[in-house]
């Protein structure tokens, strides 16, 4: 009686058989691309029930609140900067050139 042995066929094609090649590219593709798939969904889901689980009701003020004292800092700072950019339009203004008359 004789034995029959199967071997996979592909094995034998690998590099060889350029539609064997493909085959095996695209399943390898397809795997890692439905694994990636998986783990994405379950980071996205278990992120959004961790977010719905952290909402905490704010608190509403009518009466907006402001920091005067760094509004007042800010539009000092823009005001200098506007000064030195006119002072840098007329021209140079740093000491006169002693070597000329």
């Amino acid at each position: 009686m004789k034995k029959i042995i199967l071997k996979p066929k592909f094995k034998n094609n690998i590099g060889t058989d350029a539609f064997t090649d493909w085959g095996i590219l695209l399943a390898v593709s397809f795997l890692i691309a439905i694994f990636l798939i998986g783990i994405g969904s379950y980071v996205y889901i278990n992120t959004q029930t961790d977010l719905e689980m952290r909402v905490t009701p704010s608190v509403t003020n009518n009466k907006p609140s402001f920091d005067t004292q760094l509004l007042k800092k800010v539009v000092g700072t823009f005001d200098a900067r506007a000064n030195e950019r006119v002072l840098l339009s007329k021209g140079y203004v740093g000491p006169s050139d002693p070597s000329l008359p």
